[in-house]
């Protein structure tokens, strides 16, 4: 995401680290500016296709809630999605915080809150209609505990950065199907992933169907389905 690597001031020559890496993409998007880059995941599978997709960045298999590094090591940190399923989002901040330079920068996205008009509202509006949302899942945060930007910025303050920003990011998520948002999230997701799964057959079955109407509102002229899924980017000064 373009607006994570602004806000950190991603340039050439910087030392980046990319918690909670995933495959590689933020990462990949730092060494193309230039930055020697350091991405970490407590998959090790995950890390696996990391270093086959970016090959220029070195991956680490860690937890990000105990950063395998020196204090002060790195000019800025970038964060994807990635405190939204670590079970203690703010341990994971106190330790981005601590690897920071001084003056250094970090952002971190969530995404925002759940609306009619978004494709969290519509999925998680399908779920209450036919399913539970009280189903047994890994211990983990709420999904969207910072999805209002006070609850962001406030968290970022209180584990000492200054010069704290919180911006909307618009984003699309373009599928060629009305089932494509589903099939990405069981193919792809975590805890909306898990949240689908634990419901029974007949359940997934009718909420495939209700998202399935509920995506006509999102179809375009060219028979694609563009799906708004916003996001809040924080950011912050060691």
């Amino acid at each position: 995401m373009p607006a994570l690597l602004a806000a950190v001031r991603v340039a050439r020559g910087m030392r980046v680290l990319d918690v909670c890496t995933g495959p590689g993409m933020l990462a990949r998007a730092a060494v193309e500016r230039g930055a020697k880059v350091v991405g970490l995941d407590f998959s090790g599978k995950v890390i696996e296709i990391a270093r086959r997709n970016v090959p220029d960045a070195d991956f680490q298999e860690a937890d990000a809630q105990a950063l395998p590094f020196d204090a002060e090591t790195f000019d800025g940190v970038v964060c994807g999605y990635g405190i939204i399923h670590v079970p203690d989002p703010q341990t994971v901040l106190v330790e981005m915080h601590r690897v920071l330079k001084p003056g250094g920068y970090l952002a971190a996205s969530v995404w925002q809150a759940p609306t009619p008009t978004n494709g969290f509202g519509l999925l998680f509006d399908a779920i209450t209609k036919h399913g539970k949302l009280d189903v047994p899942l890994p211990h983990g945060p709420d999904f969207f505990q910072f999805s209002e930007p006070e609850k962001l910025r406030a968290a970022f303050e209180d584990c000492g950065f200054a010069d704290v920003a919180v911006a909307s990011v618009d984003q699309i998520w373009e599928v060629a199907a009305p089932l494509g948002m589903i099939t990405a999230i069981l193919e792809g997701g975590v805890r909306a992933r898990g949240l689908l799964l634990a419901q029974t057959e007949e359940v997934r079955s009718a909420i495939s169907a209700t998202v399935a109407n509920g995506m006509v509102q999102f179809r375009s002229a060219d028979g694609a389905y563009r799906v708004p899924m916003p996001a809040l980017v924080g950011s912050g000064r060691k």
